[in-house]
């Protein structure tokens, strides 16, 4: 993973520009339409605008320090289908995105096989609300280094443009479900324990030296998985550690048989200490909210390829009306 210690206010603004929206407004027209079409938008187009109109911004926590010091993936893909999950889950399998993201990438096919049976030769129960699609999805991505390098890239790729997310992006079923599974792992421990769990687990980077000073927030942009076991923390290398309290994180040990946790790609932290050794930094971290530039970006990419035919089929219509 290539890391960039620069701080935004000191860095080209095109490289290191502002998180945003990247969503474009869809305005219903003002005039009046005739009865068939209005009709049409009641029944069809007219839910999914309402739900557009209500996701335009981005979505943080109550907590989120909404100004980023350093951010090692500006603009990745890091949706959290907040308000959105089912209908997105919906979508997924309507559209059978499931065979055309694995069709994409060569082997991934025979991974996720490979995947699927190792969670079924453990027999276990699948934790509350989860489906075998989630744990399928932890092991794919946890066991294939491969699948975890490839996945980073697409998602710091799609920050070039939205459009990218539609036309190039092609984990689309892997992330929804990998972001999910993180989400329901840590409803079912609140459930379980009557309040959220924060842990405290290491991530080391090699070959890269990163520093930055104590109150900045950094935010990740990616999916990390990281170690609970604290023998990282005494390995030292050419490297920069990082020992991360996560809040929003959550094991994926029931599945992968590791002491890892997964942390979301929009989680923030605060650098409450850095120091520095002979051979690597030293920073640690404590989890400060989460920030999100997109938000069900599935349902707006649909909404935003099929618009143009409205728009013109809107016309026909009206011209035929007036005859």
């Amino acid at each position: 993973m290539k890391m960039q210690g620069q701080r935004r206010s000191t860095c080209d603004t095109s490289k290191w520009g502002p998180l945003i929206n990247r969503c474009k407004k869809i305005l219903l027209p003002t005039t009046a339409a005739p009865t068939v079409i209005r009709i049409w938008l009641l029944g069809g187009l007219l839910p999914f605008l309402l739900l557009l109109s209500g996701l335009q911004r981005p979505t943080e926590g109550s907590e989120v320090a909404m100004k980023i010091d350093f951010d090692f993936t500006p603009g990745s893909f890091d949706d959290q289908y907040q308000g959105c999950s089912k209908e997105v889950m919906e979508k997924l399998t309507q559209g059978d995105y499931f065979t055309k993201d694995i069709e994409a990438q060569k082997n991934y096919f025979g991974m996720w096989q490979k995947a699927h049976i190792t969670w079924l030769n453990q027999g276990k129960v699948l934790p509350q609300n989860m489906t075998t699609t989630h744990a399928v999805a932890i092991l794919f991505y946890t066991l294939n280094s491969n699948v975890r390098s490839n996945f980073t890239r697409a998602m710091a790729y799609v920050a070039r443009a939205p459009q990218q997310y539609e036309r190039s992006f092609q984990f689309k079923y892997l992330h929804y479900y990998l972001t999910t599974a993180i989400q329901l792992l840590r409803k079912d421990s609140i459930m379980k324990h009557g309040t959220p769990l924060c842990h405290e687990v290491h991530y080391r980077t090699k070959d890269v030296h990163f520093s930055a000073y104590t109150g900045a927030t950094i935010r990740f942009g990616q999916f990390l998985s990281t170690s609970l076991l604290k023998e990282e923390a005494q390995e030292f290398g050419n490297q920069t550690l990082f020992t991360i309290f996560t809040c929003l994180g959550a094991p994926v040990q029931y599945f992968s048989l590791k002491k890892e946790v997964l942390i979301p790609p929009y989680e923030l932290f605060k650098v409450i200490n850095m120091s520095s050794h002979p051979r690597g930094n030293w920073l640690q971290l404590r989890s400060t909210g989460n920030l999100s530039t997109y938000n069900c970006q599935l349902l707006k990419a649909i909404i935003l390829e099929i618009w143009p035919k409205v728009t013109s089929s809107t016309q026909i219509t009206q011209r035929g009306g007036k005859k």
